[in-house]
């Protein structure tokens, strides 16, 4: 019987639970074949195309054994994610990965990781982590809180109109430059899930304030900086930017970093936000996008 398209995200994340339990978990690089296509294509930073470079990298990394400094894989696909949400062929995978703090040593601050996966005839064909090279992740203590949260689905609830939502609180907030219209998409109850960031709504004014003293401007017609991918299941919407990176050996060249946020919808409101943004190495302005990697 042929699967039905309201039935491939639930099948589409179960595979990924499965080759993140299989892989990461078990340490078993073996297994990679089991669940990614052979022509897997890597958009981040951290790992070159194909199933059998991926399975390569992870297992030189796999027998050195658990280390405090791990790659970007390694360092969060072990671990319980907070969330995983499915649409279409792309599933979103959130993780909690606290890091250490460059301003408070022997403190961490909140990170979040993610990592989206599309899967094609029952394999992952594109990996997009959120990887940034100047400051990779690092494995949590043991014991760390994975955080993890339920993804709310109501009979009612209009994926398209959230990520709508998410689009526009972008569009006329930030790129209009103005904290005045954050009233018009965050409830005032608004949830920041990021120490570095400061909480609630009037929080988010202030920072959008400081951030854009010479605001507003007139909200432009299309996002100045277009979503690469959005994915929303139930009540919560992830967004991902393309903003392409200098590589950190000073070379010039520049590798693509994908910039994720999530909120969590409620009433036509952001109720709740969950940022991939390192305190360490905040993104930089994008520049052109590195050639064939959109």
């Amino acid at each position: 019987m042929a699967t039905s398209l309201e039935q491939q995200p639930r099948i589409n994340k179960l595979l990924v639970g499965r080759f993140l339990t299989d892989v990461f978990g078990a340490r078993n690089a073996d297994a990679v074949t089991d669940y990614v296509a052979p022509d897997l294509v890597q958009h981040g930073a951290d790992v070159p195309d194909g199933a059998q470079a991926f399975a390569e990298l992870l297992r030189r990394e796999f027998d050195h054994g658990p280390t405090v400094d791990q790659s970007v894989a390694d360092a969060f696909e072990s671990r319980d994610p907070v969330f995983g949400i499915g649409e279409n062929d792309l599933v979103c995978v959130c993780h909690y990965v606290p890091q250490p703090d460059p301003d408070a040593p022997g403190t961490t601050f909140d990170h979040y990781a993610f990592t989206t996966y599309r899967i094609r005839d029952g394999r992952i064909t594109e990996r997009w982590p959120s990887l940034n090279k100047i400051a990779p992740p690092r494995l949590p203590a043991p014991g760390t809180p994975t955080r993890t949260t339920t993804v709310s689905s109501l009979p009612s609830m209009d994926i398209e109109a959230n990520k709508r939502l998410v689009v526009d609180f972008y569009r006329c907030v930030f790129d209009a430059q103005n904290p005045d219209a954050v009233k018009e998409f965050v409830a005032a109850d608004y949830l920041q899930h990021v120490s570095h960031y400061p909480p609630g709504r009037a929080g988010l004014e202030e920072f959008v304030r400081s951030r854009f003293p010479n605001g507003p401007l007139p909200p432009p017609a299309e996002p100045l900086i277009p979503p690469a991918l959005i994915v929303a299941e139930g009540d919560i919407v992830v967004v991902a930017a393309l903003l392409p990176q200098a590589e950190p050996d000073g070379s010039g060249a520049l590798y693509p970093y994908y910039m994720y946020d999530a909120y969590r919808v409620r009433g036509q409101q952001l109720v709740e936000h969950w940022s991939g943004i390192t305190k360490s190495a905040p993104p930089k302005p994008p520049g052109p996008p590195p050639a064939g990697r959109l």
